[in-house]
């Protein structure tokens, strides 16, 4: 009796686990049971109907830009130096003390404009003495002209040697001699007088000096300024074997020049090719080339190292803006957005910069869409929306200044940890 009343209560509380089980799976009915209830009943037994579910949205929206394919300079990145047409450093060339310096040390000076003064009274007492000794000397010369008359008078009449007169004819050359000789000194000493006043020998200018009123300056020894032409001024770089003869090619149809860059690596200022080395440096196998650059702001100065860009012609090349590049272990990529919103990773192999873009050598296509902001929220197959500002104008208009930067002012590249591209020279 009590067995059987055990097991009852077993199987009733199976019953119960089962039903709780079957109502908690949405109480489903086999097929065709259902049909068989009675309606009240089926209705109630029947599963609730399946939530209905809303098709998945975009997380966030990104700003875009197509991948276009633009014409760009085909050129190589150089290190140049700003070197100076005319460079000139003064020395005395007598020996004196300076009484005067007109001009203001590191300013502008014109041609002929005076630097200095070298007290000039030693050199004029000088000019008077070879005055004087040029005056004694004309006199000794006609005072040998007419003894030389006479004595050929009495020569020819016999009453003086042919000794005694060739005597006299000596004389007379050295006192001519001694006359030409009085007038060198005298123009030596009007040199002297001119070499103590120094000038500027063309416009430019000037350096600091060390020089000042009452120094004593010795004949070609002591530095007092130097003089620097700035305007134009020219860019001198040192071209390799491959690249020299590029520029040479290129000159022959007057399509080669030097951009000078800024510290962003953005065009500064154009320069003139007028001028190839001769022949190549064998110590560092390059040959130099210089060009003429305007400079009347004097951005430039003589000494200078500048970035530069020879550019020797054009070329087609794929571009995207370099905001969007970013990368995984060493790979560059960027993310690509079709048109229902879906973001996948494609690795691209990258050239050279153009400013605010870079020319992409394989992963992508011309109208290829990629995001520019964001990057590092993106992942595959992702689903984002577009900005509308980027949906109409199919460009990055986060990016119009070429700051590199989104709307909240922060630097995608940097946010996507993007490495800094390695140094060397740039690859056509």
């Amino acid at each position: 009796m009590r067995a059987g009343i055990r097991y009852g209560l077993i199987g009733l509380t199976a019953v119960a686990a089962g039903a709780g089980l079957w109502w908690g799976l949405g109480h489903p009915l086999p097929a065709g049971v259902s049909g068989a209830l009675p309606g009240p009943v089926a209705k109630v037994l029947a599963p609730p109907p399946a939530p209905k579910t809303k098709p998945e949205g975009p997380e966030f929206d990104v700003a875009v830009a197509r991948a276009a394919t633009e014409t760009v300079p085909v050129a190589f990145s150089y290190t140049g130096t700003v070197i100076s047409p005319k460079d000139a450093a003064l020395q005395p060339r007598v020996t004196g003390v300076v009484v005067e310096r007109p001009f203001e040390p590191g300013g502008h000076v014109k041609k002929g404009q005076v630097l200095f003064r070298i007290d000039p009274r030693p050199f004029e007492v000088a000019l008077r003495t070879a005055e004087a000794q040029r005056e004694q000397a004309v006199a000794q010369a006609s005072f040998a002209d007419a003894e030389v008359d006479r004595t050929q008078t009495l020569a020819d009449k016999g009453y003086a040697s042919e000794q005694r007169f060739q005597q006299l004819e000596s004389n007379r050359q050295v006192a001519r001699s001694r006359v030409q000789e009085a007038e060198a000194a005298i123009a030596r000493q009007k040199l002297n007088l001119e070499y103590a006043v120094i000038r500027a020998p063309f416009d430019g200018r000037s350096s600091l000096s060390d020089v000042n009123l009452g120094d004593h300056v010795n004949e070609n020894t002591t530095q007092l300024v130097s003089v620097v032409q700035v305007d134009p001024i020219e860019v001198q770089v040192a071209l390799s074997t491959e690249d020299s003869e590029a520029v040479r090619a290129a000159l022959k149809e007057d399509r080669a020049f030097i951009q000078t860059l800024d510290i962003q690596g953005k065009p500064e200022r154009k320069a003139t090719i007028y001028k190839l080395d001769n022949r190549f440096d064998p110590r560092t196998a390059r040959r130099l080339v210089r060009a003429w650059l305007p400079n009347a702001d004097e951005r430039y100065l003589p000494g200078e190292f500048v970035r530069t860009r020879v550019q020797v012609g054009t070329e087609e090349r794929l571009l995207v803006p370099t905001v969007a590049l970013s990368a995984q272990l060493d790979q560059r990529i960027v993310w690509r957005v079709d048109d229902q919103g879906k973001v996948a990773m494609a690795p691209v192999t990258t050239g050279e910069e153009f400013g605010d873009r870079t020319a992409i050598l394989k992963g992508l296509k011309a109208g290829d869409r990629i995001a520019t902001d964001h990057l590092q929220l993106l992942r595959q197959d992702q689903r984002v929306g577009i900005k509308p500002e980027a949906r109409e104008s199919g460009k990055d208009e986060s990016n119009k200044d070429g700051s590199g930067k989104d709307g909240s002012g922060k630097n995608a590249r940097q946010a996507a940890n993007a490495p800094a591209d390695p140094p060397g020279d740039a690859v056509r």
